[in-house]
């Protein structure tokens, strides 16, 4: 009986060292790996242009979500929105989507019609 109770705790043993083994290479890999490279790559998103957070951002590589929270929040500051620029057309044609929305109201004039499916003025 004696012999059995011995085997019963192998298992919980070696699993307990395995444990602690995968938690102290983790726990390592952090605090000597990961904390030191966010701090330095924290420096070095302060440091950069519009271009290179753009490249960054893009390939969306940070050490630390605080990290990437800042250099998103950075890229967005680089980027300029685009304003939209009129044609010169009809605001009716400028705004239609083909087979989207059309309202009810007919557009249209003494010679020319409004066709909210091609959006296209065309010849009564």
């Amino acid at each position: 009986m004696e012999e059995n109770s011995l085997h019963y705790w192998i298992i919980p043993i070696i699993s307990m060292i395995a444990v602690v083994a995968i938690f102290s290479f983790s726990l390592d890999y952090k605090l000597n790996t990961i904390f030191p490279n966010a701090e330095l790559e924290r420096q070095e998103i302060k440091e950069m242009s519009c271009s290179e957070i753009l490249l960054k951002d893009a390939s969306n590589r940070y050490w630390s979500s605080e990290n990437r929270e800042m250099g998103k929040a950075k890229a967005v500051s680089c980027s300029v929105p685009q304003e939209s620029q009129s044609s010169g057309l009809s605001p009716y044609v400028e705004f239609c989507t083909p087979g989207g929305f059309a309202p009810v109201k007919k557009i249209e004039n003494s010679t020319h019609s409004f066709n909210h499916d091609t959006c296209l003025w065309g010849l009564k």
